[in-house]
């Protein structure tokens, strides 16, 4: 009985590992378009999940994860941006720009 679950929980951390690199590789295009539609450059070319919390879609339960990123205006300054994925979608996405915030909702 012991051995089924620590195999359990070895499933539960793989899904929840593999899970999470297709949800950050989705987010991090959508970030990369975004930027590239603002007229901005993507810093690093990456995201770093910062959060992650349960939460319920149609009955079931899902992660919601919350990103951030860096980008720049003209090379030589960083700025902040933010993204939220939920079930296969982008909640929400913006850019913290010095001339005000650029979001934009739902995504698909």
């Amino acid at each position: 009985m012991d051995v089924f679950i620590v195999l359990a929980v070895i499933a539960a951390g793989v899904w929840f590992w593999v899970d999470g690199l297709r949800s950050r590789e989705f987010a991090m295009k959508r970030c990369h378009s975004f930027c590239m539609q603002n007229h901005v450059q993507m810093l690093d070319q990456s995201i770093h999940l910062n959060k992650v919390f349960p939460a319920r879609k149609n009955g079931r339960l899902r992660l919601r994860r919350f990103y951030a990123f860096e980008f720049s205006i003209n090379g030589a300054d960083r700025y902040n941006g933010v993204v939220v994925e939920f079930s296969n979608k982008i909640e929400y996405l913006s850019l913290l720009h010095p001339d005000g915030e650029i979001i934009q909702g739902v995504l698909h």
